[in-house]
């Protein structure tokens, strides 16, 4: 249950940070409006105008106070609506005059500041001050001036309370944004190290097994000198069992590194290549590695993986340079070889029905983070791969 709250978390968008703020001074602004149409009936000082100008400015509250949820990201993005809303506010300000006008206007400029900043706000509350002043100068007289004065200042003022109001409200769901993230890897991790428990547990342990009788087999069939066929069958099995041993011990590894660093993660690959293959790997990687997604991180550390095996298969290089770099626009990483070069490689659409499952799976990762691979020669003779990929993966729509 926690896990997916905080997936909820994660996956929520940023405009409902704001919600319940912009939802309570559309519901003040509404009340405001009902209140000051119903004094100005009662006093006898509206006429039709007054109450087209009131109904004009009633869904500009309205829709926000209802569907800010499903309509939040538009209506904050659309720089015409807000340009209404505050030409409809000034009319209100002349429409309907009074001390409750300040509470409107308080209000309104409060939500531009939420909604746009302290310094566009503070324009707006300008404009929104003056007309409230000139709107109620024709009757205010000594006191009625002081508290004019006062509350076009308070109204001023409230830009920058809405905007202070509207940064920590956002930086609080950031927060909260990123403790949910860890807490969804935190338990992603746990998993993973509970399947690589029980996986070495069964399947490996039976593998083992396996490989120790299908050995024994061999040597006894070999020993007692069996024909040629029955060796060479027992001979597959035996490398079968290997194989399938060898794989499963490096699923258990896989899932074990899960929780390890994306930069000491691509360093140890890296140096365990070089120490099993021999070929001297350069790795150069960027610093802000250190914080891109853990399913990004895995999914570089896969097709570097792959790249250096498609070297130690194809390539017969005596060096091998593996580049990452990170920038605002995504991740880049680079690998290149000394080796024969582009004769390694078969054209794209001819990868699978060639047997390269491993380069087509970087093409298919790739796809994935919404990238891409170039591969071509490098300077000097060899193989150079470049796959570019974004830092966010590729979303499919659900309809």
């Amino acid at each position: 249950m926690a896990s997916s709250d905080a997936t909820a978390v994660v996956d929520r968008p940023a405009h409902l940070a704001i919600g319940r703020v912009t939802r309570l001074l559309s519901e003040v602004r509404l009340a405001t409006l009902a209140l000051a149409l119903v004094a100005a009936l009662v006093a006898g000082t509206a006429d039709g105008a007054d109450l087209w100008v009131v109904l004009l400015a009633v869904p500009f509250s309205v829709f926000p106070a209802l569907s800010w949820d499903a309509r939040g990201a538009l209506l904050s993005r659309s720089g015409i609506l807000l340009a209404c809303d505050l030409v409809t506010t000034v009319l209100v300000l002349l429409a309907l005059s009074g001390e409750i006008m300040t509470v409107y206007a308080a209000a309104t400029v409060a939500l531009l500041g939420v909604l746009v900043g302290a310094r566009l706000a503070l324009v707006m509350a300008l404009a929104i001050a003056m007309v409230l002043v000139y709107a109620n100068a024709l009757d205010a007289t000594g006191t009625t001036w002081l508290v004019v004065a006062v509350g076009s200042l308070g109204v001023i003022a409230m830009a920058g309370a809405g905007s202070a109001l509207g940064s920590w409200l956002r930086a609080q769901d950031v927060a909260a944004r990123e403790a949910a993230l860890a807490q969804v890897r935190r338990a992603a991790t746990l998993e993973r190290v509970r399947i690589a428990r029980d996986l070495h547990d069964t399947a490996a342990g039976d593998l083992a097994g396996a490989t120790m009788l299908s050995g024994t087999l061999l040597a006894r069939l070999e020993r007692e000198g069996a024909d040629e066929r029955t060796i060479a069958l027992a001979r597959q099995l035996d490398e079968a069992c290997r194989a399938a041993h060898l794989d499963t011990r490096t699923a258990l590894g896989e899932l074990r590194r899960a929780g390890a660093m994306p930069v000491d993660d691509l360093v140890d690959a890296c140096r365990r290549w070089t120490r099993d293959v021999g070929t001297p790997v350069e790795l150069d990687v960027d610093p802000a590695y250190a914080e891109v997604d853990v399913e990004l991180a895995g999914d570089v550390r896969a097709m570097v993986l792959e790249l250096l095996e498609n070297v130690r298969r194809h390539a017969g290089a005596n060096r091998v340079e593996v580049e990452v770099r990170v920038s605002c626009g995504g991740l880049t990483l680079t690998v290149t070889d000394d080796g024969r070069g582009m004769d390694q490689v078969p054209p794209a659409p001819d990868l699978v029905a060639d047997g390269h499952y491993g380069l087509q799976g970087i093409d298919e990762r790739a796809a994935a983070w919404r990238g891409s691979v170039e591969r071509g020669p490098a300077p000097g003779g060899g193989l150079r791969t470049r796959v570019t990929l974004a830092l966010t993966p590729e979303t499919v729509e659900v309809r």
